[in-house]
């Protein structure tokens, strides 16, 4: 993960610390996902032997929304960078299981996608069309 993508995630992290609670959910329902960033060879392996996989989005909300969507992944993405060959298989994988995919720009790109997602009106499978996020995965 770059340096910039990291400090979107640290903000909305934060930010959900205190939003959860006002969506009824603990702080715990959003996950980051270990992927990314470079690490000492012997602490990959482990890692990948432990089932860290490749192309899995940065953030994580399993969550369900009705009939619509069993959860929801966030992919932080600076300057409009595009997602990696891995992350578009997984991307496309997670939508054939019914989970919603973004790829955000920004911490508050991600902010609009969770409280669309969340929003007790929420009753579409469209994607999001807010400032600082794409619709599809960025190529």
């Amino acid at each position: 993960m770059k340096e910039v993508e990291h400090q979107h995630q640290v903000a909305l992290i934060e930010w959900w610390s205190y939003a959860c609670k006002g969506f009824g959910l603990p702080a715990f329902a959003l996950m980051a996902y270990p992927a990314g960033g470079l690490r000492h060879k012997a602490v990959a392996g482990k890692m990948k032997a432990a089932g860290v996989r490749k192309g899995v989005p940065d953030l994580l909300l399993p969550v369900a929304r009705g009939d619509f969507y069993i959860g929801l992944a966030i992919e932080l993405k600076a300057y409009n960078r595009g997602t990696s060959d891995a992350q578009d298989t997984v991307i496309d994988w997670l939508k054939s299981q019914g989970w919603r995919v973004e790829v955000c720009n920004s911490a508050e790109g991600a902010i609009k996608v969770l409280k669309d997602y969340l929003a007790p009106s929420h009753r579409s499978k469209g994607t999001a069309s807010t400032p600082g996020v794409s619709a599809q995965p960025q190529q």
